[in-house]
């Protein structure tokens, strides 16, 4: 895997609302995770590769995602919609056959994955960021899709 692929593959996670990807190619492993477990040094973010510039877009990135999390922790919580966090294909299931990894009605936890979309032969997936119940899916299985676009309505959890 060459290095301008892998600063790509940086910029699209830092991009996106996705917590970490796992991508294993030709025997080379690249695992970026946007959120760290406590205590895990900096360094394991990203691949140590990764440019400067990419750096300073994860931690801007976080805070953002922070901002978000502090906003959704208001007591009048609606139902969240969980768009897209880049263009690619939709996949309901994680691996063709196997079944769809949430349905309308499923409880969910957080970091739970609900969908895989696929990215230039790369496949993604996007998880939970809060428990609750699903209450539609806005998109078909295998419809191309759009950074932002709606993909699932949430009822998060505790709230009737």
């Amino acid at each position: 895997m060459d290095l301008a692929k892998i600063g790509q593959l940086v910029y699209l996670v830092s991009r996106s609302r996705i917590a970490e990807l796992d991508l294993t190619q030709d025997g080379t492993r690249i695992r970026i995770l946007k959120n760290p477990a406590a205590g895990a040094p900096a360094g394991e973010l990203a691949a140590a590769t990764s440019p400067r510039p990419a750096d300073r877009e994860h931690e801007q990135v976080h805070a953002a995602a922070h901002e978000t999390k502090s906003q959704l922790d208001t007591s009048d919580i609606a139902d969240i919609i969980v768009p897209a966090p880049m263009h690619g294909v939709f996949h309901q299931a994680a691996a063709p056959g196997a079944p769809p990894l949430v349905e309308v009605g499923a409880n969910i936890e957080a970091g739970q994955n609900i969908c895989v979309i696929e990215a230039m032969k790369t496949f993604i997936g996007v998880v939970a960021e809060t428990p609750g119940t699903v209450l539609a899916i806005l998109v078909e299985n295998g419809d191309e899709i759009e950074a932002g676009q709606p993909l699932f309505r949430i009822r998060p959890a505790g709230t009737s």
